[in-house]
C-alpha cells in the first residue's frame, strides 16, 4: 500500500516590478504601491515576531535612548 507525503511548501518569491506589472494586466495599477507597502509591512511583520519569539528584541528604552543620542549628535541632519 502506497502512502501520500505531503509535499514541501516552498515560497514563491516576486519583485517589485513583477508585481507592478501583474497588478496592471489585472487593469488596478493604481492598487500597485498599496499592495507593495502591505507586502513589505507583511515581512516586517513576520521577521519581528519571529525575534519575539526567538527573544532577540532590544528593549523599548534601549532603542529610544539610541535614537535620543543620535539626535543630540545631529545624526539625521546629514
Amino acid at each position: 500500500m502506497a502512502t501520500a507525503t505531503m509535499e514541501p511548501k516552498t515560497a514563491v518569491m516576486a519583485n517589485e516590478t513583477e508585481i507592478a506589472n501583474a497588478i496592471g494586466v489585472l487593469r488596478h495599477a493604481g492598487l500597485a504601491d498599496d499592495l507593495l507597502d502591505e507586502i513589505e509591512l507583511d515581512r516586517r511583520l513576520a521577521i519581528s515576531l519571529e525575534q519575539a519569539n526567538n527573544g532577540t528584541l532590544r528593549p523599548t528604552k534601549e532603542i529610544v535612548n539610541e535614537i535620543l543620542g543620535e539626535l543630540k549628535r545631529g545624526y539625521y541632519n546629514k
